[in-house]
């Protein structure tokens, strides 16, 4: 048995031991995928092996506390079954086996810790919020891009940020501004379609032709960038809000109360909705497009 092999056995029989809804076959299928995978990119050296098992530990804890869950790991021929739903997930089972052997040695354990404390610190938040910085940070402009790897809390705070910074509720009084947002980004083929926002900022899009397919845009204020991404759905559940506005669409216009909204390449519209941040998001069925009108 090698040293790697020991250290999966002893932390195996730890969770076994600590916790009551210990999974060990789920341990097993992270072992055997991200943890192969960063074990044979690792050369076997003394700090190498503190890497893995420090590793290998929080995830032992990550499984135990239920914020690694079934199906986020393939197992065989057979891929994953869903997406990272939280930062510890995508962090510990996506980010850290591919990246890790890469680092300089003395960033490395630096890097384990950091990723920890803040993918831990989000499941004291909504856990909207934490989906929706998984799926942010899983978007191929910040996986790819080997910066946002390393800066792991800048990127974060620029995505919280986007989505928590306070926005006062709008008086619906105009005057409107109008901008469009393409969803090409999220998937080449998407049609936007229904549309409802899980937060003030926070707007999920559904695919107009696969049920399963949604994206979640956060809505920078007026003049910022905003942040697309794929994600499943982001809260559905909203209560209703007597304080927003009547919006209906109408050929080549929104209507906001009774106000009138030009809408620039607007045919045929499909789907609309508000919230109380002065925002109002609609869909058209000829376009990839998603409307945004915002009033102070």
């Amino acid at each position: 048995m090698t040293d790697l092999e020991a250290l999966a056995t002893h932390h195996l029989r730890e969770g076994e031991r600590r916790f009551s809804r210990w999974d060990g076959a789920l341990f097993e299928s992270v072992v055997v995928g991200p943890g192969k995978r960063l074990a044979a990119a690792l050369d076997g050296s003394e700090s190498s092996l503190r890497v893995f098992e420090a590793w290998l530990g929080l995830v032992v804890e990550a499984i135990g506390l239920g914020y690694i869950r079934p199906g986020v790991v393939g197992e065989g021929d057979t891929p994953r079954a869903r997406r990272p739903e939280n930062l510890v997930e995508l962090l510990f089972v996506d980010w850290l086996p591919s990246i890790l052997a890469g680092l300089p040695v003395d960033a490395r354990m630096g890097l384990v810790a950091k990723a920890w404390n803040l993918g831990e610190g989000l499941f004291g938040e909504p856990p909207w919020l934490n989906l929706c910085v998984a799926s942010a940070m899983a978007a191929p402009s910040a996986s790819s891009n080997p910066g946002a790897l390393l800066d792991l809390e800048g990127r974060l705070l620029r995505i919280l940020d986007a989505a928590l910074a306070p926005r006062a509720r709008s008086t619906w009084k105009g005057p409107f501004a109008v901008r469009t947002i393409d969803l090409r980004e999220v998937e080449s083929a998407f049609l936007p379609g229904r549309v409802h926002f899980g937060a003030p900022t926070l707007v999920c899009v559904h695919d107009r032709k696969r049920p399963d397919l949604s994206a979640g845009v956060l809505l920078g204020a007026r003049g910022a960038p905003n942040l697309a991404f794929r994600s499943p759905c982001l809260a559905d559940k909203i209560e209703p809000d007597p304080s927003l506005p009547t919006v209906t669409l109408g050929p080549g216009v929104v209507y906001v109360n009774d106000a009138k909204v030009p809408l620039p390449h607007w045919k045929r519209g499909h789907s609309v909705a508000a919230s109380r941040a002065g925002l109002v998001v609609a869909t058209a069925l000829d376009s990839q497009r998603l409307w945004l009108v915002e009033s102070p």
